[in-house]
């Protein structure tokens, strides 16, 4: 299962003669054995084989200290279980382990400390759990009950509302119903929440512009957002101060509202294609087509859009990326996180 990087990094497992390579501008295997997943932090990676997690970055000023791993991480209570799910923040980790226990690691101090818990105990047959996490300026929990926590505090949500995915920006996180509306919720200064304003939101609140749309991916990073429909389409707005919307327009920073985008082609034609999924980093986003073809915009200072088909340093309008050698056909997934973009083959 080999998993491709481009993009900004602080990892020894690209390096040469002359030290470790901070900016890989095209997509390359990683070379760490049996790797079966990878999670992006600002200058470290986390490497799963399984549920083995590895760290890996510049966590030490000394390239050669151990501390710069790869090295396995490892929950202090055996009872806890091993990691089920991590979310790389930028000084610390946030770890779901197999037993449902919510750790925090502190990647500075190689320390940890365990959550209290604060999902009640149900004595029902519906017992609840956390099933994805994310880390704006706090971390979000989703629960299997489709609940949504603020750690620690429960999120009101409307009535017969169930959350079935949360993504999350710096400050904000928009959140998916089971009927494939959206809701969002946190700062919204930079119109990330796509509410037609700039005013800040408590509570899960619908994005109206987008009701009546089956949603059926979502995604969420710096200060903008993405979704996905039932049809194909693709949906972005907030920040576009790099062209991460891929709106084409260089005079409107704030998009406060779902703009529909279209793709084109190098020539500048629009295309027929159908997007299946989207990822947004700090300030680019990604989304792969049907047709298996990879679109990219934003900033790519660091190489996170890999090699563009297209003469274009930092693409406004999504420009079709060059995946080289990549068969499209083994990608498993993809995700885009601060700077820098991976794919997980089959």
């Amino acid at each position: 299962m080999p998993v491709y990087y481009t993009g900004f990094n602080a990892s020894p497992l690209f390096s040469n003669q002359d030290g470790i390579i901070t900016s890989i501008s095209q997509l390359t295997e990683i070379s760490f054995p049996e790797i079966t997943n990878i999670e992006i932090g600002w200058n470290y990676f986390l490497l799963w084989r399984d549920t083995k997690l590895y760290i890996t970055g510049k966590i030490s000023e000394n390239e050669n200290d151990e501390r710069n791993g790869p090295r396995l991480m490892r929950i202090p209570h055996e009872s806890s279980g091993s990691c089920k799910m991590a979310i790389a923040g930028r000084d610390s980790v946030i770890i779901l382990s197999t037993h449902n226990e919510i750790w925090k690691y502190k990647v500075y101090d190689d320390s940890w400390q365990k959550v209290i818990p604060f999902i009640p105990s149900n004595d029902n047959l519906h017992a609840e759990y956390a099933i994805k996490m994310s880390q704006a300026g706090c971390t979000v929990v989703l629960t299997n009950l489709g609940r949504v926590f603020n750690a620690p505090v429960l999120v009101e949500v409307p009535k017969r509302v169930k959350f079935v995915d949360i993504a999350s920006g710096f400050d904000h996180t928009i959140l998916l119903a089971e009927n494939g509306d959206v809701y969002s919720m946190g700062m919204g200064t930079r119109g990330q929440l796509g509410h037609n304003d700039l005013e800040d939101c408590d509570n899960p609140r619908l994005i109206e512009a987008l009701a009546g749309l089956r949603i059926v991916q979502i995604s969420a990073g710096g200060w903008h957002s993405a979704v996905v429909t039932d049809q194909g389409d693709l949906y972005t707005w907030g920040w576009n101060t790099s062209g991460e919307l891929g709106t084409e327009s260089k005079d409107t920073k704030v998009h406060a509202v779902p703009t529909l985008i279209d793709l084109k082609s190098n020539e500048g034609e629009d295309t027929e294609v159908n997007v299946k999924s989207v990822e947004c980093g700090n300030s680019f986003t990604i989304c792969l087509s049907d047709d298996g073809s990879f679109w990219g915009c934003g900033n790519n200072k660091y190489g996170q859009l890999g090699k563009l088909q297209q003469d274009s340093d930092n693409p406004r309008g999504f420009a079709r990326l060059d995946i080289g050698t990549l068969d499209p056909k083994t990608v498993k997934r993809f995700k885009c996180h601060e700077w820098g973009t991976a794919i997980i083959t089959e």
